[in-house]
């Protein structure tokens, strides 16, 4: 394709759109291997298709718009240019609404055309990741046939879960294919790789080998690309890279929630699943912790070659996969994205040594950013030097000086 593009109704009636919305952003940008992309479509206010189809509040339309700029979109369009009188999608909101231009909708449209004719200097630069997450279609519907040990573990289930995490901790990420070339990044993170080919296993050795950081999540390595079970002990192609087997695979009752306790004294959750698992070089770093399988290992850590592979054994709850992305950074000595205020995203845009960087503050109330150089924000023109001030529901594009 020469260009990427998607549609994108988030519902901003869930408190956490937004962590939904930045990871269909990041999928686009990566299917184009980082090059700008599209939002095609888009509402102006709501859709109607939902049993209950809540309108944007004031700012969120623009808070949207920019957040997709700021993930490498080069375009932001909307469905509907104006609401229809008639026909199916009567409902659904138009740029210009059936009550014209008198509306708050048409306001915030106007406005954010004009904040983007500021914003031009942007187009053709790209967002910059240390994080990539692996994907890939033929695994995602290789486990689709309900024929698994599990038939509620689902491959985006396990993506949403650790790209949520990776959000939240405000790191920025790229999706790859598992053969791809990975060395542009410090830490690789693949959630449920079922299945696998013969280069996705040397790739991974090498990226580890050469210094990086990888996460497997169970249920990685099983088959071939014929769905046909590699043998002598899951997963049979990294054993020697994770110091380990796994022997047995227990899928829990949905209902089931497991502790796990860390090596540094943290507790939380685990679901779904759990692997028996025989440390072969490994470190445990995080155990279960109740009766079912004690002390048995959750977590893992291996040394192998010049980097480090963990492994996940379970479904960690969202506490625990926060704390298994910032021993991943703190591993890959990553920079230190901690301390930002709740309800904020960062995201940086590059082109030939000039940086931009947005910020999108969600939150009710203002909050003040550190920045590293003197910066412009093209959207109000006002420079700020080592803090930048961001009101309630607002947004900066700052341009960093000298």
């Amino acid at each position: 394709e020469d260009v990427v593009s998607n549609d994108l109704y988030p519902d901003t009636a869930d408190p956490s759109w937004m962590a939904g919305s930045a990871m269909a952003d990041d999928l686009m940008r990566s299917l184009g291997g980082g090059r700008p992309w599209v939002l095609m479509e888009q509402a102006p206010a709501h859709v109607n298709w939902r049993d209950q189809n809540v309108t944007k509040a004031p700012g969120v339309m623009r808070l949207r718009s920019l957040q997709a700029l700021a993930r490498g979109a080069d375009g932001l369009l909307f469905f509907q240019w104006r609401a229809s009188r008639a026909g199916a999608e009567r409902h659904h909101s138009g740029m210009v609404p059936h009550a014209g231009t008198r509306t708050r909708t048409w306001r915030e449209v106007v406005g954010l055309g004009a904040e983007l004719v500021r914003c031009d200097e942007l187009l053709g630069s790209r967002v910059a990741a240390d994080v990539a997450v692996l994907f890939d279609w033929h695994n995602l519907w290789a486990m689709e046939s309900r024929t698994k040990p599990s038939n509620t573990l689902a491959v985006m289930d396990g993506v949403r879960a650790v790209h949520r995490a990776l959000f939240d901790a405000n790191r920025t990420v790229d999706f790859a294919h598992p053969e791809a070339d990975l060395s542009a990044y410090r830490v690789v993170i693949a959630p449920t790789l079922y299945l696998t080919s013969e280069e996705t296993g040397n790739n991974l050795r090498r990226f580890v080998e050469g210094g990086g950081i990888l996460v497997l999540t169970f249920f990685s390595g099983i088959v071939d690309v014929n769905d046909h079970v590699r043998l002598g002990g899951y997963p049979a192609q990294w054993r020697a890279l994770l110091g380990l087997t796994v022997d047995e695979v227990a899928p829990q009752p949905e209902a089931r929630v497991r502790d796990v306790a860390t090596e540094d004294g943290e507790r939380f959750g685990s679901r779904l699943w759990s692997d028996l698992i025989t440390l072969e070089g490994a470190t445990a770093i995080a155990s279960y912790a109740d009766d079912a399988y004690p002390g048995g290992p959750a977590v893992t850590e291996h040394a192998f070659g010049r980097g480090l592979a963990l492994y996940l054994g379970t479904q960690l709850d969202p506490v625990g996969m926060r704390w298994m992305v910032r021993r991943a950074a703190a591993l890959a000595r990553l920079p230190d994205e901690a301390g930002l205020p709740a309800g904020v995203e960062v995201v940086r845009r590059s082109r030939e040594g000039a940086t931009w960087t947005i910020v999108l503050n969600y939150s009710g109330s203002s909050v003040e950013i550190s920045v590293d150089r003197p910066s412009v924000d093209l959207l109000t023109g006002a420079a700020w030097s080592t803090a930048v001030a961001v009101g309630p529901r607002d947004a900066v594009v700052l341009r960093a000086e000298g």
